[in-house]
Formats: C-alpha cells, structure tokens, sequence
C-alpha cells in the first residue's frame, strides 16, 4: 500500500502548469499556483459530500489511513502554495473523514461482519473490538493514521521524486508542516546524492497495525 497512481497523476497538471508559468511569468507562479490548490482541495471536499453515502458510506479505518496519507502527501508536496483558505478547506476534509470514519467504527460493532462491505479490507482491524462491544474513538483513528503515515510518507515521496521535483526544489524547509519534515529533509538529500538508487522503494508492503492501548 501507499500513494495510489491515481492521486499522483493528480499533480501532473500542476506540474504542467508550473512549467509554464515558471518559464512564461515568474513572479506569478506562487498565485496561480496558490488558486489552483484551493481549488484542488475543494474539489475533495465537494466529493466527500458527494459520495459519503455511497462509496464512502462503510469508511474504514484503513480506507481512512489512506485518505488521510493522501492529503499528508499532497500537503507536504504543494506546502508552499497552500493559501489560508486552503489549509482550512483541508481541516475540514480531514475533520470530516475522522467523523466519517468513526461513525463506521462504532456501526461495525453493532452490525454483523457478514452485513457490511467496508471499503478496504480491514476485517482484522477491530476484529477484538467487535468481539468484545468495544468502540473505536477519534484518538484511535488518529493513531492509526500518523503510524501508518510515518511509516510511508517518506518512502511515496522518494518514489515520486521525479513527478514532483519541481515542488521539491523549490521549497524552502521551514515552510514544510512540522509532521512532515523529517521526510522530506531526507528527500531532498536524495535529491542532491544521485548516485542513491530507490528502486528498492517501488513495491511497498502493507504495515502492520497495532490498537493503542487504552489508558
């Protein structure tokens, strides 16, 4: 598992039109760049409410862990064009699928495994908990996403070096979310050692979930 195909060639187009913009007019790369990203994150949102009732209707918690490592890989890539009003737009998505994701957590232990068709397979995930009446807070999801986050954030963004390396070289690292940093200070030092082979990095295996303990 990790960033899919799909939400890579998402950047494509800003790749393009960075480019262009780039190359044509300089002084207005941060402003374009900062509309269309606005617009991007937008766009998730009207989906979200969109299809919450449908393909979203049984988000689980690995469909969860994955959306939200999506965003981080977004966030981290397009930091320095991510206007306020995005990184609000972001809250929201991100609120949104916590509560989403959560209210699934709790249905599951209510309904029958056989009855439900989640997102992604993660029948073992909770397994224990269905098991047991327990319920799954916020703060376990969260858990589960910033683990699954670290464990992959910084290999997806070595894999995808060359889709996004005009973003990479053009980002001061203080500007980068503090969550985010220490992956993509080591980016960019692979960036600068091209003798570094990451072919390694091209087939990344499903981490293995552990359930914070309840204090």
């Amino acid at each position: 598992m990790g960033v899919r195909d799909a939400a890579v060639e998402l950047l494509h187009t800003l790749v393009a039109v960075h480019a262009e913009v780039f190359a044509g007019c300089k002084p207005l790369l941060e402003k374009t760049l900062g509309i269309l990203v606005e617009g991007l994150i937008d766009t998730f949102l009207s989906l979200f409410h969109e299809n919450q009732d449908k393909d979203l209707r049984a988000l689980d918690a690995n469909g969860f862990c994955q959306l939200m490592l999506e965003l981080d890989y977004f966030e981290t890539i397009l930091n320095p064009y991510f206007t306020h009003e995005a990184r609000e737009s972001l809250k929201t998505l991100q609120g949104a699928l916590l509560e989403k994701a959560t209210e699934c957590a709790v249905d599951s232990t209510e309904t029958p495994t056989h009855n439900r068709r989640p997102t992604r397979g993660s029948d073992d995930v909770f397994l224990d908990d269905r098991q047991q009446g327990m319920t799954v807070s916020p703060d376990d999801l969260i858990a589960l996403a910033q683990q699954y986050s670290s464990e992959l954030l910084q290999s997806e963004l070595e894999r995808t070096r060359l889709n996004t390396a005009c973003f990479v070289e053009s980002t001061p690292l203080d500007s980068v979310p503090e969550s985010a940093k220490a992956a993509y200070a080591s980016l960019r030092g692979s960036m600068d050692s091209p003798s570094r082979s990451f072919r390694g990095s091209q087939h990344i295996g499903s981490p293995s979930f552990s359930r914070p303990r309840r204090r």
